[in-house]
């Protein structure tokens, strides 16, 4: 735990600017897509919204609401990943603006990777539908722990309460949420990967749990 008076980033331009962009793009789409928007902000609750969802949208998986959220994704989870840099007091080659933009093109590069990969290992497996079908849930169940995270990281950055207490318990919420994505794909789609146990091991591995590290170790 470090003391308040330690963690810099609090006051820095450039993340108000951050945050900004976010709120902006979420702007457009609640102006665009409002029911759309009420209903991903939903989907750890209710699981057939997202069912729903998919059965719409199925043939049209790349649209402009996915298309901003990556972006939302994207901004949301670096400035995470800064934070958890800062808190933890990791030794970086990079501090401050210069941190956040690196994270934000590995985050962004591991996220395309992943999905582009996870695609044609789907085509190798012959799994192309069930692959589609979780992929779209992952996004999307992301995207509800991005808009569920996103006040908890406002009031973190600005509140003058203990920032240092606040930030750990957003990285402890945003955990947490995490945990509940994965075990909701477990569960939405446990005879998909009952029977196909080998490709999902190698998927966590190759492509969620070593490129997270590998973004963290090219900071550090």
């Amino acid at each position: 735990m470090i003391e308040a008076e330690k963690i810099t980033i609090l006051n820095n331009d450039w993340l108000t600017v951050v945050f900004f962009i976010i709120l902006t793009i979420l702007t457009v789409e609640k102006f665009l897509f409002s029911n759309k928007l009420v209903v991903t902000s939903t989907f750890f609750l209710k699981k057939n919204n997202l069912i729903s969802l998919f059965n719409r949208e199925k043939n049209t998986f790349f649209n402009l609401f996915l298309f901003l959220f990556y972006i939302i994704q994207i901004l949301t989870v670096s400035v995470i990943l800064y934070y958890i840099v800062e808190v933890f007091q990791l030794k970086t080659i990079y501090k401050g603006v210069e941190l956040y933009f690196i994270l934000t093109i590995g985050t962004a590069l591991y996220f395309l990777f992943r999905f582009l990969l996870g695609s044609f290992l789907a085509f190798i497996f012959e799994i192309k539908k069930g692959y589609k079908k979780v992929s779209f849930e992952k996004i999307n169940y992301l995207n509800n722990a991005v808009i569920w995270i996103l006040p908890f990281l406002l009031i973190s950055s600005y509140s003058n309460i203990s920032h240092s207490i606040l930030i750990n318990i957003t990285l402890i919420i945003f955990s947490i949420l995490l945990i509940m994505r994965y075990i909701l794909l477990i569960v939405n789609n446990k005879s998909l990967i009952v029977n196909n146990l080998f490709y999902f091991i190698l998927y966590l591995c190759a492509l969620e749990i070593s490129p997270f590290v590998i973004i963290l170790k090219l900071t550090i």
